[in-house]
Formats: C-alpha cells, structure tokens, sequence
C-alpha cells in the first residue's frame, strides 16, 4: 500500500468514526481554510485525497485533523510530509554542532518503538517536563 493510500485509509476511517459525510467534512474544512488563507476545498477533493489520487498541503492537514480529533503530526507523517515547524526548529538547531550530531545520530539509527519511548523520558527529565 502506497504512502497515499495508507492516509486515504486513514482519512476515511477517521471520518467515518466521527459520523461524517464527505460533503459535510469538506464543508467544515472548507470554512476554516477560507478564513486562514481563503482556499478552498469540497467533497470531490476529499475523495480524491481518500481514494489516493491526491495529498492535500500540510495546512489543510491540520485542519482536517482538528476537525477528526486526529493527530496532526501522525496525519502529517502518514500523508509523507514534515512538518513545516519541525523543519523550520531543524534549521535553526544546525548551527550547534551537538543538535546536528544528536540530529545525525538518531537519524542514522533504526531505533524501536521502546528505544524512542526511553529517549523521549529521557530527554523529559533532563529538560524537567
């Protein structure tokens, strides 16, 4: 199954648990959209993006999951993208030689699930969270 067929799956299943239509959920994003930055988005678009003819820009992502109660980053990652704020972070880190060698070392590594959570509590206690 291809990047965009898993997040078409995806999309689906999360419109469906919410009891959605597609004419209705396009609707709601269509509304925000507009008052971000005045795109817009219908029912056959979001068919489109369901059926995995087509992947929609990261803002109309993260509208879509506000609506769905989803995740955005997950619905970000499953559409094949990175984040724009992550990228942006990654970029201003890059001039610590440590945040690139602590970037290029995770990076690099094929960690498990397990070895994430231990980094991510790890790095929770050393910044105190």
């Amino acid at each position: 199954m291809s990047q965009e067929q898993i997040f078409g799956t995806r999309l689906k299943a999360l419109r469906l648990q919410q009891h959605l239509s597609q004419r209705e959920l396009a609707k709601r994003v269509a509304a925000r959209l507009k008052e971000q930055d005045g795109r817009g988005f219908d029912f056959t678009y979001l068919s489109k993006i369901e059926n995995a003819w087509m992947v929609p820009s990261e803002a109309a992502i993260r509208v879509l999951a506000e609506i769905l109660s989803a995740d955005s980053d997950e619905l970000i990652y499953l559409a094949g993208k990175v984040p724009t704020d992550l990228g942006e972070k990654l970029q201003k880190q890059t001039h610590d030689k440590n945040a690139r060698l602590f970037y290029r070392s995770v990076v690099d590594r094929e960690l498990s699930s397990e070895q994430w959570d231990e980094l991510i509590a790890k790095l929770r206690k050393i910044t105190g969270e």
